[in-house]
């Protein structure tokens, strides 16, 4: 950063590199803050109401291009599912996080086919396969390089996890961990105050008692 540039007032100049970090960081904030504002709890009494966005049917985008079926794996590779996880636990595929790249809010689409080339360059490069020809293992190695190679992949994978952890289009991930809804309090519990009034009297200034 220019510190002249600072103390004269002037506005420092942003690269490339520095805008995508930021905006990646804003959306992956954005994400968090619109699966908040999706959560509701049950005013009648204590019971946990779980996450409020079922998986539906057909609601995944389905991989039909070489650029979508790359980065179906990638998605993959970063939170593996069912075919890949030991325990065949759902995965970013499961959780809807290649819906990213047709979601409004995201630039993502723009970057598609430019992520996709960069992580067949370095599969070819490493073990002379496209990406798509590798073994999970291989894969995975194949994004560690790249993002040695270019650190702002970085935010890329956290965007994939954030949809899973995050529930940005579905339950899934929040359904795996166990999340049992939003804090309900202690509404259920007939001797708290919710709803009833903490004192009645006042005093002889004009207090509460």
């Amino acid at each position: 950063m220019d510190h002249a540039k600072q103390v004269k007032g002037e506005r420092p100049a942003i690269d490339r590199r520095a805008f995508l970090y930021n905006a990646c960081i804003w959306s992956a904030g954005a994400v968090m803050a619109g699966f908040a504002t999706r959560l509701s709890g049950d005013e009648c009494g204590f019971s946990s109401p779980g996450f409020t966005r079922p998986v539906l049917p057909n609601a995944c985008i389905q991989a039909t291009t070489e650029t979508e079926r790359t980065l179906a794996l990638l998605v993959e590779t970063v939170v593996p599912g069912p075919e890949t996880d030991p325990d065949g636990a759902p995965g970013g595929v499961e959780s809807c996080a290649l819906n990213l790249l047709a979601d409004d809010y995201y630039p993502f689409r723009a970057y598609a086919e430019g992520l996709a080339s960069i992580i067949n360059v370095q599969a070819q490069g490493d073990f002379g396969k496209p990406f798509a020809d590798l073994a999970y293992k291989q894969r995975l190695g194949v994004l560690v390089a790249a993002q040695e190679s270019l650190p702002i992949l970085r935010m890329v994978y956290r965007a994939i996890r954030s949809a899973f952890y995050g529930g940005a289009y579905n339950g899934v991930g929040l359904t795996y961990l166990g999340y049992p809804g939003p804090n309900l309090g202690y509404r259920h519990i007939p001797e708290a105050s919710f709803r009833r009034a903490v004192c009645k009297e006042l005093t002889t200034t004009g207090w509460m008692s």
